[in-house]
C-alpha cells in the first residue's frame, strides 16, 4: 500500500494522535466511567518454520467497558520478525527446506478487535473490594499487513517493496488487571495467534508447510479516563468509596523535556566521546503516570587498532566507525513516590521507571583493515531499528515552571550493524545518561504541575490580602461578669414601719423642756426574704424560693490544657468555626472530617471563664505561614475563616 510507504512518518504521527485523542476523551468523559487506554509491550515465542529472534510486539489501544464483565477493545499493534544467523551454510541449490534461509526480516503492522469477559464472578472477587486483581479471558481478530524480506544461503534475496494483502488475525487469551489506584492499571497476560499465512518468516516450506503461529506474553499499563476513587471504571466499581464532595484540584498536566548527554554503544570496537540531544512532550495523565513522545539525536563512535588478517564483516575488522542515529520513542512514566499515595506537602525531588519502544533510524561511516571505508551507508532500512527502553529519570522542583533533570536510558536495539561489525553474537544495545530542563506548560503561581501534587494544595488566587486586610481577634481582657439586674427574680419584702414617737411632758414657756430620754434606735436590719401574701383563693399557690445570687470571682483563673481541648500554641491562629462550649462533641466530630481532608485541626479555648470553643487548622508564630494556611482554608474550607491573635502570657 503506498498510503503507508513512509511508516516511520505513519507511525510518528499516530503516536502523536493517540496521545492527544486520549487526553481529549479522558477530559469529555462524564458520568460511570467506560473508557480506559492501554499502552503495552510483548515478547512472542514463535512457531514458524524458522523461528524469530527476541522481539517486541507494540501495543497501543482503547477499551470501551460496555458493563461490568463485558467490555470492547480496539487496538493497533507493530512488530518485525527477524532472524538475522540461522547458522545455515552456504548451498548452491536451493531444496525447499529451511536450510535455504540465510536471514530474515519481516515488519507486521495490525489492527484488531478484541473481547474481554471478566471473571471476578467466578472468582468471587465482586464481593472483595480490597481484592487489586480482576482476572478475564479475551476473544479477537483483525487484519495484518507485513512486508518480507529473506536472503536464501545461495546468495538470492527475495524482498516486498511494498505491503501486500492483508492477512487473517485470530487470537485468544487470558490475563489479569492489577488496581494500582483509581486511574492506572496493570496488566499482564498471553495470548495465542493464529496467522493465516506461511511467510512470516519469509519462507514457506515445499513439504507439509503450516501455518506461522506465535504466543504473545505481554504486560501494560492501563490508563482509566477520568475515573475517581469514588467513580472507578466499572470494571472496579466493587471499589467504589463515598464521594467527599471536595473541589476539584485544578493542575497543569503538559511539559517540554529538554536533554543533553553521552550516549555510550555496547560495542567491541571501542569507544570515542560523543553526544547526544533530546526532545520530548509529556502529558500526565494524573500524579502517579504519564506518557512521552520523544526524539533523540546524536552520534555513536569507536576505533581499535587491527592486528593480523581478520574476517570481512567481524568487529575486528573495524578499524574505526561513526554512527548517527535518530531514535522516535513513545514512553510510559512512572511516578514511583505517587503510585499508591500523595505526600501531604510538595516533595523537592520525584523520581521515575520509564518504559518504552520505538524506531532508530541509523547512517554510519567506517574503515576497514584492508583499507577500503564507506561514509553515510544506511544502517537501517524502512521503518528502522526497533528498539525498546528501560530507563530512570530523577527530577528536582526548581520552580513553578522549571524541573531539573537527571538520567539514564537502556536502549534494546534490535541490530548487529551500528559499529558495522555485524558477525557477531551480540546486538549493538546503548544506554543514554542525560541531564536537562523541563518546562511544565500552563503552570504559574497559584497553579503546580500534577507530578507535584499534595494534599496541602490549593489554588487559592488572591494574592492581594495581606494579615492587616484579615479578621483578626486579640486575647480578650478579662473583665468582671456583669450582672443583669433586670432579670434577677426577688421575693417581695414587707416595709419596715417607722418607729412610734416619744411622749413629753409639757413645761411652761420660760422654763426649760424636759425631755424623756429618747432610747437608742435599733440598727435596721437586713432585708428578710419572705413568702408573700397568698391571694385570697381558695388554693392559694406557695411562692417558690429565690434563686441565690452568686458573687462573680474577681479575676478568672488561666485556662489549663485538659484532653479535651488545648490552648493554642503560637500567635497566629487559623480559625475555621467556632462552637458553643456546649458543642465539643459536634466540634470533635468536624476535626475527624478535617483530618481526613489532611488538615491538623486542634480546638482550644483561651480562659474557663471564656464560653466560646475554636478550630485552628495551624498555630504558628509565622506570618507567612498563617496567611499561606488561610488562603487554603478560605478555598477549601470556609471562605469566612479568619486569624486569631493570641498573646501568651
Amino acid at each position: 500500500m503506498k498510503l503507508v510507504k513512509n511508516s516511520f512518518f505513519f507511525r510518528s504521527c499516530l503516536a502523536i494522535s493517540l496521545l492527544l485523542s486520549v487526553s481529549t476523551i479522558s477530559k469529555a468523559q462524564e458520568g460511570t466511567k467506560k473508557l480506559s487506554a492501554n499502552v503495552v509491550l510483548g515478547v512472542p515465542a514463535t512457531f514458524f518454520s524458522i523461528k524469530s529472534k527476541p522481539v517486541g510486539i507494540y501495543t497501543a489501544s482503547v477499551r470501551y467497558s460496555l458493563n461490568k464483565s463485558l467490555s470492547f477493545e480496539a487496538k493497533l499493534t507493530s512488530n518485525t520478525f527477524y532472524n538475522n544467523a540461522t547458522g545455515n551454510p552456504k548451498k548452491t541449490k536451493l531444496d525447499g527446506t529451511v536450510s535455504d534461509v540465510l536471514s530474515y526480516r519481516t515488519p507486521v503492522y495490525g489492527l484488531n478487535a478484541v473481547v474481554y469477559y471478566n471473571l471476578h464472578n467466578i472468582f468471587g472477587l465482586n464481593k472483595r473490594p480490597e481484592s487489586k486483581f480482576l482476572p478475564y479471558v479475551s476473544l479477537g481478530a483483525g487484519y495484518n499487513m507485513y512486508k518480507p524480506w529473506i536472503i536464501y544461503t545461495n546468495g538470492a534475496s527475495s524482498r516486498a517493496t511494498s505491503f501486500g494483502k492483508p492477512y487473517r488475525d485470530y487470537q485468544i487469551g487470558i490475563g489479569t488487571r492489577y488496581y494500582v489506584n483509581a486511574n492506572i492499571d496493570l496488566l499482564a497476560g498471553a495470548e495465542y495467534h493464529i496467522s493465516e499465512t506461511y511467510y512470516l518468516d519469509g519462507f514457506k516450506e515445499k513439504t507439509n508447510p503450516g501455518l506461522d503461529q506465535y504466543l504473545n506474553f505481554y504486560a501494560g499499563v492501563s490508563v482509566k479516563l477520568g475515573a475517581k476513587p469514588w467513580n472507578n471504571l466499572i470494571d472496579w466499581s466493587h471499589k467504589n468509596i463515598e464521594n467527599p464532595n471536595e473541589n476539584p484540584k485544578v493542575y497543569s498536566k503538559w511539559a517540554l523535556d529538554g536533554t543533553i548527554g553521552l550516549p555510550i554503544l555496547f560495542s567491541p570496537v571501542g569507544y570515542n566521546f560523543t553526544g547526544m540531544f533530546g526532545l520530548g512532550l509529556r502529558h500526565s495523565f494524573n500524579r502517579a503516570m504519564g506518557l512521552q513522545f520523544n526524539y533523540n539525536y546524536g552520534k555513536v563512535a569507536g576505533n581499535q587498532d587491527i592486528s593480523g588478517t581478520p574476517k570481512k564483516g567481524t568487529p575486528e575488522y573495524v578499524k574505526d566507525f561513526s554512527t548517527s542515529l535518530s531514535q522516535l520513542t513513545l514512553r510510559a512514566y512512572f511516578n514511583v513516590l505517587n503510585l499508591t499515595s500523595e505526600p501531604q506537602a510538595r516533595r523537592d525531588w520525584n523520581h521515575y521507571a520509564i518504559l518504552g519502544a520505538g524506531y532508530i533510524s541509523a547512517k554510519g561511516s567506517a574503515s576497514f583493515a584492508d583499507g577500503t571505508s564507506n561514509k553515510g551507508a544506511a544502517l537501517s532500512t524502512s521503518p528502522g531499528i526497533q528498539n525498546i527502553i528501560i530507563g530512570y529519570e530523577a527530577r528536582k522542583y526548581l520552580k513553578h515552571n522549571l524541573d531539573l533533570i537527571g538520567g539514564i536510558d537502556f536502549s534494546y536495539n534490535q541490530t548487529k550493524y551500528l559499529d558495522q561489525g555485524y558477525l557477531t553474537a551480540n546486538l549493538d544495545n546503548h544506554i543514554y545518561i542525560h541531564t536537562g530542563v523541563t518546562y511544565k506548560i500552563g503552570t504559574s503561581k497559584d497553579k503546580e504541575h500534577i507530578d507535584w501534587s499534595y494534599q496541602n494544595y490549593n489554588n487559592f488566587k488572591d494574592k492581594k490580602t495581606t494579615i492587616e486586610q484579615v479578621p483578626v481577634i486579640e486575647k480578650p481582657v478579662t473583665e468582671e461578669p456583669k450582672i443583669d439586674t433586670s432579670k434577677m427574680v426577688i421575693a417581695p419584702v414587707e416595709p419596715i414601719a417607722p418607729a412610734a414617737p416619744v411622749a413629753v411632758e409639757p413645761a411652761p414657756v420660760p422654763a426649760p423642756v424636759v425631755v424623756a430620754p429618747t432610747p437608742t434606735p435599733a440598727p435596721t436590719p437586713a432585708p428578710v426574704v419572705v413568702a408573700p401574701t397568698p391571694k385570697p383563693t381558695p388554693t392559694p399557690k406557695p411562692t417558690p424560693a429565690p434563686k441565690p445570687v452568686v458573687a462573680p470571682d474577681p479575676k478568672p483563673s488561666e485556662y489549663v490544657a485538659t484532653d479535651d481541648v488545648t490552648p493554642p500554641m503560637a500567635k497566629y491562629n487559623v480559625i475555621v468555626a467556632c462552637y458553643n462550649v456546649s458543642k465539643l462533641s459536634v466540634a470533635k466530630a468536624n476535626q475527624a472530617k478535617l483530618s481526613k481532608k489532611g488538615f491538623e485541626p486542634s480546638i482550644y479555648r483561651t480562659s474557663t471563664g471564656s464560653k466560646m470553643l475554636r478550630m485552628a487548622i495551624i498555630s504558628t508564630d509565622d506570618k507567612n505561614e498563617a496567611m499561606q494556611n488561610l488562603r487554603r482554608a478560605r478555598k477549601e474550607i470556609d471562605p469566612n475563616s479568619w486569624i486569631y491573635i493570641y498573646n501568651k502570657q
